[in-house]
């Protein structure tokens, strides 16, 4: 109970709290500060779960930060949580920028999306990643935050959810709890969002491409090549020799 309550639970209020800030409070009615917001949460519940989950050791190593007595082996899955902690910090000047030029929003979204996948994609390397591989990861980020940012803020934060849930599913079924851990972390986030924009509507926010749609789509770009690979190792390691 205690482990849920710390790596579940936590991020989830944590980041709820912050989305709900804006939906519920005195400037639920200025899309910027919403799209600031639940960028920033949904970034913010999966980099606190991965530091639960692992440990802050795990973030800071991948960081120009010396650690003392420091020998533990480097695993290339860590790379999430630095990909989060890049998210949450880059998600709130996204959103003020595209608030501050209004008339270029789309031209900035769209090149902030394209330089997030590629960017991520050079940053992950998953065992055995080839150029082609890489390339591909990069399209699915870029696909992924497109087609959320075609979606209202509760269409949105369902389809990231049931992503996220299903990510989870497939990471149990590859042994991998860790992963779906941090995908529920985020399918609650993301659901309890969706759920109080139901209930206060925020008419100003008629989409979320932007901030929102870029975080969203890199975190369940970066999801889908592990829970594949997963089970490509799985399937094949099933296979008579």
């Amino acid at each position: 109970m205690n482990y849920l309550l710390s790596v579940v639970l936590l991020p989830m209020l944590v980041g709820s709290a912050i989305a709900c800030a804006a939906l519920l409070g005195p400037l639920r009615h200025r899309a910027a500060i919403i799209e600031c917001c639940v960028a920033y949460a949904l970034a913010i519940a999966f980099l606190i779960t991965f530091v639960r989950e692992v440990d802050l050791a795990a973030l800071l190593r991948q960081l120009p930060v010396e650690l003392k007595d420091d020998d533990a082996p480097f695993e290339r899955w860590h790379q999430l949580g630095l990909v989060a902690l890049l998210l949450a910090v880059v998600s709130p000047t996204l959103a003020l920028l595209t608030a501050a030029v209004p008339a270029q929003r789309k031209a900035i979204v769209m090149t902030a999306t394209l330089l997030a996948a590629c960017g991520v994609a050079a940053l992950v390397a998953f065992p055995g990643a080839s150029n082609s591989s890489r390339a591909l990861f990069a399209v699915v980020c870029a696909l992924s935050s497109g087609a959320i940012a075609m979606c209202g803020l509760r269409t949105a934060m369902c389809a990231l959810a049931v992503s996220c849930v299903g990510m989870a599913v497939c990471a149990v079924m590859t042994g991998f709890p860790s992963l779906a851990i941090m995908c529920v972390a985020v399918a609650g986030t993301a659901g309890s969002i969706a759920l109080v924009a139901c209930w206060r509507r925020s008419p100003r926010m008629h989409s979320v491409a932007g901030a929102i749609s870029v975080v969203s789509g890199i975190l369940v770009g970066v999801a889908v090549p592990v829970a594949g690979a997963l089970l490509y190792r799985m399937t094949t390691s099933a296979k008579p020799s």
